[in-house]
């Protein structure tokens, strides 16, 4: 399969990049492409001019990797060469880059999709999700000068979703995936270099969750355990407690629990990251590496034996070294989403 990457503005389709990098994430937004190559067509005198801001469309092969605009065009010259670099981002960097707008700047009776949506809809972004059964989010007031970005954050965290932006610019709301690839990382057989880091310092056997609460009268405070988790690994560590306080929102819509098992699978899955770069970008039957898809992994001299990870970040390369992916890979615990509930703030009467 020809893995040649397109970049098509305005009509033309640009090819010949000396240097690609692509890189897509799942705690990456938006997703963002850096380019250069000879500022002439093959064979043509025909400048390949583009403006910054001009919509775009990024194929790698024949598939879809990214649709979005280009933020910077750099041309440059030298006594050998004529270069040009072209830089830019997904459609979804208007809701990281721009203030959110709200009529009257109060959210109610809305599913965290819906206000996805209504905050993605000014700039012809659409947001789709594979969940149903979503609550609606109680009545929140949003901060002047806040990114639609840091409010979709607020709000996924409370109903735990993942979002990241699609190759074709638009967002998705999800959860941790369970699709597998169809193929994984191999030591000795498509792996061309890998780095391995398994840490310990900031995890615990284990967690205690409580709650404070202080005696008027005398100004003491009392603690109250409100829940409890244990590390998946403690058996083989030596005991290391950690006690969160729990926020008196958590403990007064009963997530006590999701914060501890939260603190603890964040943990336990950070301190496990692989980061590996393999000879494709695809896999065994012709599909790009994809964010929020298992990948197996066969890694003998790490002591990584038939496990099953998410990809976090993948990278597509193309340079003089030849065609790689670079690849962030963690446990799926890694990816548990922060529980989060809203302060409910009666909004002031204008005057």
């Amino acid at each position: 399969m020809t893995d040649d990457l397109t970049l098509s503005v305005g009509g033309k389709i640009i090819s010949g990049w000396d240097q690609v990098r692509v890189t897509r994430g799942i705690e990456r937004l938006p997703s963002s492409f850096d380019l250069s190559l000879m500022d002439y067509y093959p064979g043509s005198n025909e400048q390949q001019l583009v403006k910054p801001g001009d919509p775009c469309v990024v194929k790698l092969g024949a598939d879809l990797a990214l649709t979005g605009y280009v933020d910077r065009w750099a041309p440059m010259i030298s006594r050998s060469r004529h270069e040009v670099r072209a830089i830019g981002r997904s459609k979804c960097q208007d809701l990281v880059d721009c203030s959110a707008e709200w009529p009257n700047n109060v959210i109610s009776n809305a599913t965290a999709l819906q206000i996805a949506q209504r905050l993605a809809s000014p700039y012809g972004i659409t947001v789709s999700t594979d969940v149903t059964g979503m609550a609606t989010v109680p009545q929140f007031t949003l901060n002047w000068g806040e990114s639609s970005q840091e409010i979709i954050d607020r709000i996924s965290r409370w109903a735990a979703f993942l979002y990241y932006d699609l190759p074709d610019g638009n967002l998705y709301l999800t959860r941790v995936g369970t699709k597998k690839a169809a193929s994984g990382v191999e030591q000795g057989v498509n792996i061309q270099d890998a780095a391995y880091e398994s840490s310990i310092d900031e995890r615990f056997s284990n967690y205690t969750g409580v709650s404070l609460s202080i005696t008027p009268m005398t100004g003491n405070y009392s603690a109250v355990t409100k829940a409890t988790a244990t590390d998946p690994e403690a058996l083989t560590m030596r005991y290391r407690n950690h006690i969160v306080i729990v926020e008196s929102t958590m403990v007064a819509h009963d997530k006590a629990q999701d914060c501890i098992n939260w603190e603890m699978n964040r943990r336990y899955g950070r301190s496990k990251h692989l980061q590996v770069t393999v000879d494709s970008w695809r896999d065994s039957a012709g599909t790009l590496w994809t964010p929020n898809t298992l990948i197996p992994i066969n890694i003998p001299v790490f002591g990584l034996k038939n496990l099953l990870w998410l990809l976090s970040e993948v990278t597509y390369i193309k340079d003089e070294r030849g065609t790689v992916a670079q690849m962030v890979i963690m446990p799926p615990e890694a990816f548990t989403v922060q529980p989060y509930q809203f302060y409910q703030v009666v909004p002031e009467l204008t005057r």
